[in-house]
């Protein structure tokens, strides 16, 4: 899910069918229209006194000889969460049980109060609960929870440890938390960065001096909270002054999915100089297979230290090296099942964690590693959890062909052809009084487009705009496909010369 507020507002919950919208302007392509038969709705409440936890199993047309069931919790996205759901039901004959996370379940009762007794009905079930909320599903083996949101990964675990899912990695607070994450892997021999969790200015200012701060001219040190998403709040700090004033800033401030939590200390960790890559992975039952590997193109912009101009696939020699050293994290962390998308830095001295996440990456990447790769991470992560039948007549016969064989899948994945997505940055700041059609036509109109996004609120004319700063507050997307890796090259250099040009506006 974009974690952004706009694109919540824009998304059609609780209703019959779940719509969502690509936007379109002047002359530009539009996207169709999609319905999903997966329902955002829970069981009817009568009594507002006393609001019933009750599942919705949203079920496949045809179900498989066994009945199953996968429980997805903050499913909102087209190409995430409803792509699952949409490719579990049809392809494997399994049903779906969407849940809200706490952190959700506050949100809409704060933006939908008018459907608040609904809402509250599909949240999830406490301990106290649990055997009530199960009872419509007890001939269905429930196989798993699959978070899509950052703000419901807590929850999922727990959730899926309360269910005793039959695939789950228990409880384990170092995957969601950046300090413990790196301490953990740290006293398993694991290298990492050099860090600091500081309670006081006093203990920033300390160590900022020990990584060299003050003395060296080469020296920076990153700020940053202990959880968060799209690189919001991480600072590279190349002076005393700097990081002052992101401890500051992230100090006190709300805690990202928590929002009666307030951050009491700041992460400061050794700057890993290197390239900078994600990797999505995918676990079954502690093997894990890489979905696809991609490389960041991350610069300065707006003052802001790390903005995304790009994700590019990529299938380099470093590739081997990296994904070595994150299955070495993953089992680290004792994650044997699930999708992650983790970070790490390639440095001199060897690869270095930046974090792993339990969800998949936050953009629409399946046209991508479809047309690069042959495959995608979520059809992975179904022959993970499904694929384990010893009966090959399990599920339906007709949609064999739609489902990958775990065992046949590389560990490692190859590209046919280059790949990437690239981040619309915005640098203007006032009213929007123009967006330049002529430059995103010749964009649109190049050979490796695949496909192009600008977000609403750059589309407003007479509306507000602010420079992108991180991945939350970027104008929007375009997707590059080609084999040719010269006319690839050329497209996406000229995309980054036309990004200043998009955007006209007032000035304030």
């Amino acid at each position: 899910m974009r974690n952004a507020v706009w694109y919540l507002l824009h998304l059609v919950l609780l209703s019959a069918s779940t719509q969502a919208w690509r936007f379109y302007v002047g002359p530009f392509r539009t996207w169709r229209q999609r319905n999903y038969a997966s329902q955002l709705r829970g069981g009817d409440a009568t009594d507002s006194d006393s609001v019933p936890v009750i599942p919705f199993v949203d079920e496949p047309p045809v179900w498989a000889s066994k009945k199953k069931a996968l429980v997805l919790l903050d499913t909102f996205s087209p190409y995430h969460g409803m792509f699952l759901a949409h490719r579990a039901k049809q392809i494997f004959g399994v049903a779906i049980v969407p849940v809200f996370s706490d952190y959700m379940k506050g949100y809409f009762q704060l933006e939908q109060p008018d459907d608040l007794l609904r809402l509250l009905s599909m949240c999830m079930p406490s301990a106290e609960e649990k055997d009530d909320w199960l009872k419509p599903l007890k001939e269905m083996d429930l196989i798993a929870v699959v978070c899509e949101s950052d703000s419901g990964l807590a929850d999922a675990e727990k959730l899926a440890v309360l269910l005793n899912t039959k695939f789950n990695n228990g409880i384990n607070e170092a995957r969601r938390n950046k300090y413990l994450m790196m301490e953990k892997l740290k006293e398993a021999g694991v290298p990492v960065v050099e860090q600091c969790l500081c309670q006081s200015l006093d203990e920033a200012r300390d160590f900022a001096k020990q990584l060299g701060m003050g003395s060296r001219d080469d020296s920076c040190v990153v700020v940053k909270p202990v959880r968060g998403v799209g690189s919001e709040d991480v600072v590279l700090c190349r002076d005393m002054i700097s990081v002052e004033a992101a401890f500051k800033r992230i100090y006190g401030a709300t805690v990202f999915g928590s929002p009666r939590e307030k951050h009491q200390s700041v992460l400061l960790q050794e700057f890993a100089i290197g390239t900078e890559f994600a990797i999505d992975m995918v676990s079954k039952n502690g093997e894990h297979k890489v979905a696809a590997v991609w490389k960041y193109d991350k610069r300065p912009a707006n003052g802001a230290s790390f903005v995304y101009y790009a994700t590019k696939l990529f299938d380099g020699p470093e590739a081997a090296e990296i994904c070595g050293y994150l299955r070495i994290c993953l089992n680290e962390l004792e994650l044997k099942w699930g999708i992650t998308h983790s970070e790490i830095i390639l440095t001199a001295d060897g690869p270095r964690l930046v974090e792993v996440n339990c969800r998949h990456h936050n953009m629409d990447f399946i046209p991508l590693t479809m047309e690069c790769i042959g495959y995608n991470a979520f059809d992975m992560l179904l022959a993970a959890y499904l694929g384990v039948e010893e009966d090959p007549d399990v599920y339906p016969l007709e949609t064999e062909s739609g489902r990958l064989n775990w065992d046949f899948l590389p560990h490692n994945p190859s590209t046919r052809m280059n790949g990437a997505m690239m981040h619309l940055v915005n640098y203007k700041n006032g009213t929007l009084a123009n967006v330049n059609d002529e430059a995103l036509m010749e964009i649109q109109k190049m050979d490796s487009v695949l496909d192009l996004e600008v977000y609403p609120p750059f589309l407003d004319l007479g509306g507000t705009i602010l420079p992108t700063v991180d991945i939350r507050s970027d104008a929007g997307w375009v997707q590059l496909v080609n084999p040719d890796s010269t006319q690839f090259q050329k497209d996406y250099d000229r995309i980054i010369e036309l990004m200043p040009s998009l955007f006209e506006v007032k000035e304030k």
